[in-house]
């Protein structure tokens, strides 16, 4: 747990002033024969990744390692359409495809801001 929250606090100070280079809502994440494009991305607490299949190749989606209490709900196999996910916890997400020894990506979502007052 400590390590979870030493992740997000560092990524939170990390984009702290910044908001020109904020996490997005949405991102897309592109599955192509054997690798993920991105191979990371970000997104704010509550946003979504959308995974869309372009290669010849079958590919899954399986989450390794998530934040604590989060889901590891992942993509079935296929090798076309997409497929959507909201991410409702902070942290990082660690994913692989379980056909392919070396695909992998990273979601990380930072925490929203805390409201001053």
């Amino acid at each position: 747990m400590a390590v979870v929250l030493a992740t997000v606090a560092a990524f939170t100070t990390a984009y702290a002033g910044q908001a020109q280079e904020d996490p997005p809502a949405k991102a897309k994440v592109l599955v192509k024969d054997n690798f993920f494009q991105d191979r990371s991305t970000h997104v704010d607490e509550g946003g979504r990744v959308t995974w869309t299949w372009r290669g010849m190749n079958r590919h899954n989606i399986a989450f390794t390692k998530v934040p604590p209490g989060a889901s590891r709900k992942g993509a079935k196999t296929r090798t076309e359409g997409h497929w959507k996910r909201t991410f409702g916890k902070p942290g990082v997400y660690r994913y692989v495809c379980r056909l392919w020894s070396g695909m992998r990506g990273t979601v990380t979502v930072r925490p929203n801001p805390k409201p001053e007052g």
